[in-house]
């Protein structure tokens, strides 16, 4: 049996893919958002929906039987495919990862690339006083410290518990856009100037998460951006298409 790390639209689209391959196969996202792109496609008897550390992993790789498994989640979820590849390692599963092809960014003058969460905050207090993020729910804990001295908007999924999260740590209703993107380079624009955003913080998400559409909208409305670089990972093997994925487990099989 094949199990699908997911959450992603790739991912989806491998488990959609494999399916019609005819191999038996399992997915795991995180969220319940996560899981209606499943029932969408009428796949949701084969989607698990929760968060699993390694010896979760292990457990359900010797339950289920699993011999692959396919990582095609977030680049940014590390840990996820930590525990992943260590689940792998001690139940000689195989693993075979999925990254979403990265985008080449040059320098510029407005684009200040930083490491981490955390020196993004650092250098958010340094630029304009209403920030636009766009780094997912997860990021949002994590710049409400600044709301004394900054405005902040967040851009996030049209979730109930993510809206809820936002609201219990102090976002107010006006300043919460929740929306399914990626998002065009106009509509981009259009909403730096109706919430007068001077500063963008984003992530290197590839071409799939619309990073060069924002990067581009902000410069063109000359907005610094925090761009947080991708966190390095070694993987033994890295596949950037899907149809690279799945002759993968085509041969490994």
């Amino acid at each position: 049996m094949i199990l699908v790390l997911s959450g992603t639209e790739e991912g989806k689209e491998i488990v959609r893919k494999l399916h019609e391959e005819g191999f038996k196969l399992l997915t795991t996202v995180a969220t319940e958002y996560g899981k209606k792109m499943f029932e969408q496609i009428g796949l949701e008897a084969i989607c698990l929906q929760g968060r699993l550390d390694t010896s979760g992993f292990i457990q359900l790789i010797k339950e289920r039987g699993i011999d692959t498994v396919v990582d095609a989640t977030h680049p940014y979820a590390v840990e996820v495919s930590r525990n992943a590849m260590d689940a792998c390692s001690n139940t000689n599963a195989r693993y075979i990862r999925f990254e979403r092809q990265g985008t080449t960014i040059s320098d510029h003058p407005t684009i200040h690339k930083v490491r981490n969460i955390s020196e993004a905050v650092d250098k958010a207090k340094t630029l304009g006083k209403i920030i636009f993020l766009t780094t997912g729910i997860s990021s949002v804990s994590k710049f409400i410290m600044l709301r004394d001295e900054k405005e902040l908007y967040v851009r996030i999924l049209p979730v109930p518990e993510h809206i809820k999260l936002c609201l219990d740590v102090g976002i107010p209703p006006t300043h919460i856009i929740a929306m399914h993107g990626p998002f065009s380079e106009d509509l981009n624009r259009a909403m730096f100037r109706q919430y007068k955003i001077n500063t963008m913080v984003t992530k290197e998400s590839g071409n799939t998460g619309g990073v060069l559409e924002k990067l581009s909208a902000a410069m063109k409305e000359s907005i610094d951006t925090i761009l947080i670089e991708r966190p390095k990972l070694y993987y033994s093997k890295v596949y950037i298409t899907i149809d690279e994925v799945i002759e993968a487990v085509k041969q490994k099989l």
